[in-house]
């Protein structure tokens, strides 16, 4: 797998300019007298990946990913990667990063696929926005991918351009299941706030429901918006501001951005991008179908239907309000009950 070109983050600072790597790991080190280490890959706040060798399958080119010792200590982070390990190791589809089992491993780490190319968000960063057939191509490619995990009882649960690569060789992999769902497993604990990406997340999920597969299918519908646009869908630096708008309102109409946008794509997105999930498309499957198929999509007008949403501040001030009659009921009660039992005790005397 290959990030991209970023600088390697130190775990435990430097020592006479010597960078330290998780667990002493790093460049020239072998990890279970198996894998070679060789070049950094990509580092963030939660691991680091490597580009090694597996000495075991011919000198095989890999890449492992190995969580910051942080992340070891902390229960709820150290269980993502064993979701995503337990989830990595079932999927064997043409659009999904592939996992390679390891048996007897000393540490936790992910061996996964080497892939070359670039994500979709450093495609983006560099062309802005992609001509229409090409955006439709890579979205329909995408929902071949997510029917095939759907089928499977798993959601992704976060996609975003970082997670998607576009390899050198024409073919596509969708990556990073450490939030993803299976059916049926218990649910990953995050205190104070739902994981996702905020500009990527469904009402559904910024509301703290567990969604369902038409909560990938409003994601991946806010990715088709960017490329199609530019633009990211109700973009804020102000993260709650960002989620108050998606639960609140509809995104300004792609058109309205981009007159040359043609009215069908405008309705694939917008559908796909409905806050009630019951109004999006029903699978990833008929999602495709629409994509493949623009020319047939009948366009009902969903752009003049759509909603703007309520500035944060408002929100608070309306939330404050529906609180504060929600409590005064209670509080007159109560007070209701102490006169009553006030009086009684007085009679009683």
């Amino acid at each position: 797998m290959i990030l991209g070109s970023q600088q390697p983050r130190p775990t435990r600072g430097a020592v006479n300019g010597q960078v330290t790597y998780v667990g002493g790991l790093g460049p020239g080190k072998r990890l279970d007298d198996r894998f070679d280490l060789s070049d950094v890959v990509s580092t963030g706040g939660m691991a680091t990946i490597f580009k090694a060798k597996d000495l075991q399958n011919g000198g095989r080119h890999v890449a492992i990913k190995i969580p910051h010792e942080t992340v070891e200590s902390d229960p709820s982070l150290y269980s993502r990667f064993e979701r995503e390990e337990a989830i990595g190791g079932e999927l064997d589809h043409p659009c999904i990063l592939k996992f390679y089992p390891v048996q007897n491993k000393s540490r936790m780490y992910l061996v996964m696929e080497l892939l070359e190319g670039q994500t979709l968000f450093q495609l983006l960063r560099e062309r802005r926005l992609l001509p229409e057939a090409e955006a439709l191509a890579i979205a329909s490619r995408l929902c071949d991918a997510l029917q095939y995990l759907h089928d499977r009882g798993i959601l992704h649960r976060d996609l975003k351009p970082e997670n998607i690569m576009l390899c050198s060789d024409g073919s596509m992999r969708l990556m990073d299941f450490g939030i993803a769902r299976l059916a049926h497993a218990r649910r990953l604990t995050f205190i104070g706030f739902a994981p996702g990406t905020p500009h990527y997340m469904a009402p559904e999920r910024v509301n703290g429901k567990r969604g369902d597969p038409r909560t990938d299918i409003y994601s991946l519908g806010a990715i088709l918006y960017e490329m199609l646009t530019g633009v990211i869908p109700f973009n804020s630096d102000d993260t709650m501001s960002i989620m108050n708008a998606r639960v609140t309102g509809d995104p300004e109409a792609p058109r309205k951005l981009k007159p040359e946008i043609s009215p069908q794509s405008e309705e694939i997105v917008l559908r796909a991008m409905e806050r009630d999930p019951d109004k999006r498309f029903p699978t990833a499957a008929a999602f495709k179908a629409a994509l493949d198929n623009p020319a047939q999509v009948q366009v009902t007008g969903r752009c003049d239907r759509l909603q703007p949403s309520t500035p944060f501040r408002r929100a608070m001030r309306h939330a404050k309000t529906i609180l504060l009659w929600a409590v005064l009921p209670v509080i007159g009660q109560i007070l209701l009950f102490f006169l009553i039992w006030h009086s009684l005790k007085r009679h009683g005397k």
